[in-house]
């Protein structure tokens, strides 16, 4: 099984969960299952499986985080009920507020997204200017804010 994290990225991350989270996360991934090479036309999913294991691997890191694994296909109430259309999907989610969803395998560069995602949720307290939580405070309808994550 590859491992996604040296000792000294383990020890980094442990620390800083550590130090800034609050409460528990419930990280939630929607997969499908590891068809062990076998080719089925409409299934599988390239990076589902070290999506899993690199989640294994970050939720060991803390007792706070609580990973669940779905699979999308044979759950599909639970699916639906959290808008999920595509696999792999993460979902984070505090008490029962789920509101960050984050699509494909947070790796290499994209990894302190993750990391970021799961101390936000935590701490209930997302890192945002005054002006920003006043501007959203103010708003009347519930919107959809999708931000696209690419390496340099």
């Amino acid at each position: 099984m590859t491992q996604f994290l040296n000792q000294s990225d383990s020890n980094f991350v442990r620390s800083r969960f550590e130090k800034e989270m609050v409460e528990e996360v419930k990280v939630t991934l929607f997969t499908e299952p590891d068809l062990k090479g076998l080719i089925v036309p409409g299934m599988g999913c390239e990076t589902c499986v070290p999506t899993q294991q690199l989640l294994e691997e970050v939720s060991r890191l803390s007792e706070k985080i609580q990973l669940n694994i779905v699979n999308y296909k044979e759950e599909i109430e639970l699916t639906k009920s959290y808008g999920v259309g595509m696999v792999p999907t993460i979902v984070f989610s505090r008490d029962d507020e789920s509101n960050i969803k984050y699509l494909g395998i947070p790796a290499g560069t994209e990894f302190p997204v993750l990391l970021e995602a799961i101390i936000n949720v935590s701490s209930g307290s997302p890192d945002l200017s005054e002006e920003t939580i006043s501007f959203l405070n103010s708003l009347e309808k519930e919107i959809s804010i999708k931000v696209f994550v690419t390496p340099n």
